[in-house]
This record gives structure tokens, sequence and C-alpha cells, in this order.
């Protein structure tokens, strides 16, 4: 099987950037809506909620990651890259969900988009602030050694 060229695995990543940007400004307040919802005003929940949430997309990265490397040690580098970027489009457009909205006045936080959405304020923070931890310490560096890895297979 023939190695995918430099330009098109950088294509590809560049194409997983622009679909998450897409889909985390279509379906930002959806994913939030929702996370607020399985909380139901328990901080607790709320905890387990965002935790969970977290531990499944940095699954995803290392599943994706594990069947890549399966497929590097049997010889195949462009399954490896394919399954590397289909890792990271599954998992992409949840990187911006809490994100600062910036839409109204005054300092955007994702508690307080949280806390327009509904959300009292001890779960607003249960999910908002360890949400920004697991966001730093798990998904971006799951997902950076991803495209890190689709770039120097070889």
């Amino acid at each position: 099987m023939a190695d995918l060229p430099m330009w098109l695995r950088i294509t590809l990543l560049l194409a997983v950037l622009g679909w998450s940007i897409y889909a985390a400004i279509r379906r930002e307040r959806t994913v939030q809506r929702r996370l607020v919802r399985e909380a139901r005003g328990s901080v607790g929940r709320a905890l387990a909620v965002i935790s969970g949430y977290y531990l499944a997309l940095v699954a995803v990265v290392a599943l994706s990651g594990l069947g890549g490397a399966l497929a590097h040690r049997a010889g195949l580098p462009t399954l490896t890259i394919l399954l590397l970027v289909a890792g990271l489009a599954v998992t992409a457009p949840f990187l911006w969900v809490f994100a600062p909205s910036g839409e109204h006045g005054g300092a955007a936080t994702p508690f307080r988009d949280l806390r327009r959405l509904g959300a009292r304020a001890g779960v607003a923070r249960a999910l908002a602030y360890p949400a920004i931890a697991y966001h730093f310490l798990l998904l971006v560096p799951a997902q950076s050694a991803a495209a890190i890895a689709v770039i120097v297979v070889e």
C-alpha cells in the first residue's frame, strides 16, 4: 500500500480543523444543554457527567490510536493515517464546546454560558471548571498526539 504524501496528510488535518470549527459553531449550545440536562441539578452528577464526557472523547482517540498502531505494525501506513484522522474527525467537534462564546457583553466564560442555559450556579461550576482542566490535561494532549502521529508515520 502506497504511503500518503505529506500535502495530503496536512490537507486532511486542516479539513478536520475546519470541521471542528464548523460543527462547534452549529452544535455548541445543543451539547451544553444536554450536559446541563444530564446533570439534573446535582453537583455530583454534573462532575460524573463531565468526567464521563471527556473520558469518552479521549477513549475514542485512544482506540483510533490503537487501531493505527496495529495497522502500522501490519505494515499499512495509509490505514494507520486514516484511522488516526477518523479518530480526530469524530472527536474534533467537541474540542470547542466549552470555549467562551463571547456573544454577550462583559466577560464571557463557560460558567456564564451554562448559567444562561439555566444551570444552577453549583452545577455550572461543576461542569465548567473541571471541563477546562480535562480539556487541557486530557483531550488536547490526546488529539495533539494523534495529529503529530499523522505527520510522522512512515
